[in-house]
């Protein structure tokens, strides 16, 4: 972890003395003057490896609307840490730049890629396993509607055997053309398989419906071995 925390160091030092000011300059130093490899880049982060520590990666959250935040300190509750379907979290760095500005740093386990290629998944069929994919179909299609702050997940859904019962409600996915829109149903099999996982959505989703925007997207999901890990169900945060 040493080149993590030297860059750390050094980051809150440039800061302190106003040699760093805008999120850019935070990545660029990164890239030039540290050991970490960016492997990975989003609207709302970057994602570096650590030299030694494979198990193991860095997430820059570089954006003032983004709630990923929230989430993260969520699965570092001690009641949390435990649940095989969240990311273990290992520490969280904040650093304020000159310009008022709040990068974040989140040092957390590596996992692993959901689908075959790395893609991210958009129908059920990339999925490596089907049958998720139809389940995760029928979560981002049922939960798109709650994006909506006016349309508060928790009103609609107060307990997990509501949640079940919703997620087994003939739905048409979304995403499907109109030659697709055929009802998909989520058996009792599917629900069996995933129930402790379910029973974590709909906790992760409650705690979200209060601070920001929900989404599952099929990138949201990784792997830990055959589990899988819910990694980020929120985009951006209620301004107030």
């Amino acid at each position: 972890m040493d080149p993590y925390l030297d860059a750390i160091k050094e980051i809150k030092e440039l800061a302190t003395a106003e040699e760093i000011h805008r999120v850019d300059d935070v990545s660029i130093y990164l890239e030039r003057f540290t050991e970490l490899d960016l492997i990975a880049t989003g609207i709302y982060a970057e994602v570096y490896e650590v030299p030694g520590e494979p198990d193991k990666v860095v997430k820059l959250c570089n954006s003032k609307i983004d709630g990923y935040y929230l989430f993260a300190r969520w699965c570092m509750r001690p009641e949390n840490q435990d649940n095989p379907h969240v990311p273990t979290i290992h520490r969280e760095d904040t650093i304020e730049l000159s310009s008022g500005r709040v990068v974040r740093f989140y040092v957390m386990e590596r996992l692993e890629d959901i689908t075959d290629d790395g893609k991210e998944p958009t129908r059920p069929s990339h999925f490596h396993d089907y049958d998720f994919g139809k389940l995760w179909g029928t979560l981002r299609t049922m939960t798109l509607p709650f994006a909506d702050p006016e349309k508060p997940f928790t009103d609609e859904v107060q307990s997990v055997d509501e949640f079940v019962e919703q997620i087994q409600e003939p739905r048409t996915h979304f995403y499907m053309s109109s030659d697709e829109r055929k009802p998909v149903v989520i058996n009792d099999e599917i629900i069996d398989e995933h129930e402790e996982l379910l029973k974590t959505l709909f906790e992760v989703l409650s705690f979200v419906d209060d601070h920001g925007v929900m989404d599952l997207h099929g990138g949201n999901y990784m792997l830990r071995g055959d589990t899988i890990v819910i990694t980020d169900p929120i985009s951006h945060k209620y301004s107030s």
